[in-house]
């Protein structure tokens, strides 16, 4: 949110109406960051440990969970074709004309927000080490109910992603995908709005 801050900061109809669709964006994003990490995985696995999840082997378990969490995360750290990069990029060229340093204060906590997203998307999905997983888990902790048990194979069987959970992330990954590649949809009617407004430059 702090885009929607500098949007709203800069003054000017191109910031206040990136602030506008980030808004929009940031809403999309979010609703499918916590569909994934709480509804599709937490249900499942009981934990919100990255050390745990990274021993369940997600991205084998729950493949679409994992597909919408790297979509989610593309969308989440700006990346072009999705509404993050749409709204972000409107807002800077906004803060460019009225606080050009800022803009090269945002870019550093932008690669950093990637840093830590890649991590988690690593960690949770990617970082397999069932040496410390479930399985050894479960040998010190013979009682513990919410570690998943492994498979002959060392993978873990978790209930599959449901109907109404995948039409529900597609419907958010559609969103975020369209508003990124056509911004026009959202923008031809915020910035109508937005000029309205008299005291903006």
């Amino acid at each position: 949110m702090g885009f929607v801050l500098l949007g709203l900061a800069t003054g000017n109809v191109f910031g206040v109406s990136g602030a506008v669709l980030q808004m929009f964006s940031h809403g999309v994003i979010g609703a499918l960051l916590f569909a994934v990490a709480g509804t599709m995985i937490y249900r499942r696995t009981h934990t919100r440990d990255l050390d745990a999840l990274a021993a369940i082997n997600l991205h084998r378990a729950l493949p679409f969970a994992a597909f919408t969490f790297v979509v989610a995360s593309a969308a989440s750290m700006g990346i072009p074709g999705f509404s993050g990069f749409a709204a972000e990029i409107t807002i800077l060229i906004g803060a460019w004309k009225t606080y050009p340093v800022a803009v090269w204060i945002v870019g550093a906590g932008m690669v950093l927000v990637a840093a830590f997203t890649l991590r988690a998307l690593k960690r949770s999905f990617f970082d397999v080490d069932l040496a410390d997983g479930p399985s050894a888990k479960a040998a010190e902790n013979p009682t513990e109910p919410t570690q998943p048990a492994p498979s002959a194979e060392g993978s873990i069987h978790l209930e599959p992603i449901t109907i109404p959970e995948k039409i529900g992330a597609s419907l958010l990954m559609f969103a975020t995908l369209a508003v990124g590649l056509y911004p026009k949809i959202l923008l031809d009617r915020i910035q109508p709005a937005v000029e309205a407004m008299r005291f903006l430059r």
